[in-house]
C-alpha cells in the first residue's frame, strides 16, 4: 500500500484553475507538469500521475518540490537544457566578427578562427568555431572544389556539342 502524498495547495489552486491552466499551456513540457499537478489535484497518486502523462515518478516528485518551494510559478520557470556555456565573445567583439565576414574578409573557418585569436586573444577550438558560425548569421562562401587536370578549354568545346576527339 502507498502513502497518501501531502500537499498544500495554494487556495487559487483548485482542481478546475489547474485544469484550465493545463489546457491553456501553449509550452509542452509545462503543459505536462501542469495535468500532472492537476491529478495529484484530483487525489491521482504520484506513480499513477506518472503512468498517465507519461513520465517517471521522480519527475512527478521533483514537480511536487517545485510546487512546494514557489507554487505554479516555480513549476513553470524551470527549462531543460538550461542556458548553455557563454559566449567567449563580448557582444561588440562579435559584431565585429559578423562585420568582417560580411565584407568578405574570410575564406574558411580557420581564417576566422586565426583572425579571433590574433585580434581579440580567444582561443576557439574547431568544433566550437563551427557552432559560433550559425549562431552570429556567419555563413562561409566556398566555392566548388575543381580537379587539378581541369581544362577549362576542353569544358567549353564540350558545351558546345563536341567531344574534343574529332
Amino acid at each position: 500500500m502507498t502513502r497518501k502524498v501531502s500537499i498544500n495547495w495554494a487556495p487559487e489552486d483548485t482542481a478546475d484553475a489547474l485544469h484550465a491552466q493545463y489546457r491553456a499551456e501553449p509550452v509542452a513540457e509545462v503543459r505536462t507538469r501542469l495535468q500532472a499537478l492537476w491529478r495529484l489535484r484530483l487525489g491521482e497518486g504520484p506513480t499513477a500521475v506518472a503512468a498517465g502523462v507519461g513520465v517517471s515518478r521522480n519527475s512527478v516528485q521533483l514537480w511536487l518540490r517545485w510546487y512546494r518551494s514557489g507554487g505554479l510559478a516555480e513549476v513553470r520557470s524551470h527549462r531543460r537544457g538550461g542556458p548553455g556555456k557563454p559566449c567567449f565573445l563580448t557582444p561588440a567583439q562579435q559584431e565585429q566578427v559578423v562585420a568582417e565576414a560580411a565584407q568578405g574578409v574570410f575564406g574558411s573557418a580557420q581564417a576566422v578562427r586565426d583572425w579571433i585569436e590574433e585580434r581579440f586573444g580567444v582561443v576557439y577550438t574547431r568544433d566550437s568555431l563551427y557552432t559560433l558560425l550559425p549562431r552570429l548569421g556567419i555563413r562561409l562562401k566556398v566555392p566548388r572544389p575543381r580537379h587539378a587536370k581541369t581544362d577549362p578549354q576542353a569544358q567549353a568545346t564540350w558545351k558546345k556539342g563536341g567531344s574534343g576527339n574529332a
